[in-house]
């Protein structure tokens, strides 16, 4: 949303201009008047303003005072400025400052003003125009493609539908990745075993960080290789071959198999130069053949589970693992401890956000706990697992007091090993769905009571400012956000609404009251009379003095 202001100590040309612009079809604009310079300087000082239309001669502070005032507050604002006289001082001083975008006399008419105000908006859309910051990228950009490729790479295992290949390269071109979309690729799991002396998560971060450096250092060299950190001890690695003069004459079977090869050997390596390099215990867990990338996740997945397969936890595992696709995979009772975990913070995450996908997660949960609920310590951490979480839950939403009283939440207390799966299941259910209905109920109750702020300040400030800039102050809302939302949640914009009330109000006083027009006039926020006849007959069809006198 762009602010323009228009200042001018002429009320007759003020009210002129901004009922001009008020009328333009200028998308997502708001229009705010100031009758003297200081006026301007408060509106300055409250919002930040994208275009000032100012005359020049005013008393107390000229124009020339005022851009000064703009520029220490809005750098990038764009002033145009009117003057009723063709005086060349001033527009010899005007045109030298950056920030003026014209000098504009006004005889010359609402058409040459208006063009001026187009022009200035050109500026501010072209100031903020990728082609005009490519420069600006260009110079960043090195520095924030670690993260960005982190990003999109961890965005990547948490899709579930197949991506389309056109534009899943687009977005691994744009973050200079340099993978092929309609290629496979190979996961790897690197986990930190032993810290040794890393203690502070400072260090960690750091080790982290040089252990994915040494990943692709030593794949690098025959493979196109990219490392990201997934959580405080696992490194995950996405692998392809690398494009290479000889290896057209090679079939592309044959050139998979020759990475592979490469991948697992060098792997070794890794750990090795872990070992010597960061004094770092690693286990490294890699797939046996190539993914494609939307069954990334999974494969990932089964990689991080597949350390708690046979003996030796916690020491120097390197695995091959051969990775389940089509048919289901049954881990050992360690594994179901760790997807029944992963599926409980996935319940969480959606809930949080109130997202009706939580059931999958869900049902999924239920599936990997009942596997193992034989073992009465299974089912002691599955049982207290849930509950752990679902206290978090209500805590954290600010719900503990209503699931007190409304889900029975105290029944918590009585859940044992011996408590029946299946009362367990509906309970946790139920709390759930009462959570995302609640959540329901708030956002709908949130949203009505803004509206009635918003109509409340409107109906009882008629008379005063009423921009959105000021309206979205009472109910803490970015002003363009506050525009869309109410237009999508009454089906009219917020000005319509202002309109109605000021003519529903104007008829009241009209009818009910021995006000004078000019009186009227001001209660309805209309500084200059003809103005308001104009806007009241355009409403009704008649003048105001017409429409008191047809009632009378």
């Amino acid at each position: 949303m762009q602010r323009m202001l228009i200042v001018d100590d002429e009320p007759v040309i003020l009210d002129g201009l901004y009922a001009f612009f008020q009328k333009a079809d200028f998308q997502d604009m708001e229009i705010i008047k100031a009758y003297s310079a200081f006026e301007a300087i408060e509106w300055l000082n409250s919002v930040k303003i994208d275009i000032v239309l100012s005359d020049i001669c005013m008393p107390g502070m000229d124009g020339m005072e005022l851009i000064e005032k703009i520029m220490d507050r809005w750098p990038r604002c764009k002033v145009l400025l009117l003057t009723g006289h063709n005086e060349f001082d001033y527009a010899h001083q005007a045109i030298r400052n950056p920030c003026v975008v014209d000098y504009l006399l006004k005889t010359e008419g609402m058409s040459h003003i208006r063009a001026a105000v187009e022009r200035a908006l050109t500026q501010i859309s072209e100031e903020n125009d990728f082609r005009y910051q490519h420069a600006w990228f260009r110079s960043k950009l090195p520095r924030a493609l670690p993260q960005l490729q982190r990003q999109l790479l961890l965005d990547l295992l948490k899709r579930t539908e197949r991506n389309d290949i056109a534009a899943l390269q687009e977005e691994l071109d744009a973050v200079q990745l340099p993978f092929m979309s309609n290629e496979p690729v190979i996961p790897v799991i690197i986990r930190v075993e032993e810290w040794n002396n890393y203690q502070s998560q400072a260090d960690r971060s750091l080790i982290r960080y040089a252990v994915a450096n040494v990943a692709e250092e030593l794949l690098q060299d025959k493979a196109k290789v990219k490392a990201i950190d997934l959580d405080y001890q696992v490194i995950a690695c996405f692998v392809q071959p690398k494009a290479e003069p000889s290896s057209f004459h090679t079939g592309q079977q044959e050139k998979w198999e020759q990475t592979l090869r490469f991948v697992y050997g060098t792997l070794e390596s890794v750990q090795q130069s872990c070992v010597d390099c960061l004094n770092l215990s690693v286990s490294i867990m890699v797939s046996e053949l190539a993914v494609e990338w939307v069954e990334l996740s999974q494969a990932i997945a089964q990689l991080r589970l597949s350390i708690h397969e046979g003996p030796g936890l916690g020491m120097e595992k390197l695995l091959r693992v051969k990775v389940q696709r089509d048919s289901p995979y049954t881990p050992n009772i360690l594994n179901q401890q760790s997807v029944a975990t992963l599926h409980l913070d996935q319940i969480r995450q959606h809930v949080t956000a109130g997202d009706r996908e939580w059931i999958e997660s869900f049902h999924k949960w239920t599936e990997a706990s009942k596997e193992g609920l034989q073992d009465p310590f299974f089912r002691m951490k599955i049982y207290s697992g849930a509950g752990n979480a679902l206290i978090e839950l209500v805590h954290e939403l600010g719900l503990y007091e209503s699931a007190m009283e409304e889900i029975a939440l105290s029944r918590m207390l009585y859940f044992d090993i011996h408590t029946p799966w299946s009362d367990l299941v509906v309970f946790y259910q139920s709390a759930y769905e009462w959570i995302i209905s609640k959540r329901s109920v708030t956002r709908i109750h949130d949203q009505s009571q803004i509206l009635i702020t918003i109509h409340h300040y409107i109906k009882h400030h008629l008379e005063d400012d009423l921009s959105l800039t000021r309206i979205a102050q009472e109910v803490s809302l970015n002003p363009s956000y506050l525009s869309r939302w109410y237009k999508r949640i009454t089906g009219k914009g917020i000005s319509d609404y202002i309109h109605d009330r000021r003519i529903e109000r104007s008829k009241e006083l009209l009818l009910g009251s021995a006000c004078k027009m000019h009186e009227i006039s001001a209660k309805v926020g209309f500084s200059d009379q003809h103005y308001f006849y104009r806007f009241f007959k355009k409403a009704t069809g008649c003048t105001p003095q017409e429409y008191r006198d047809q009632k009378s």
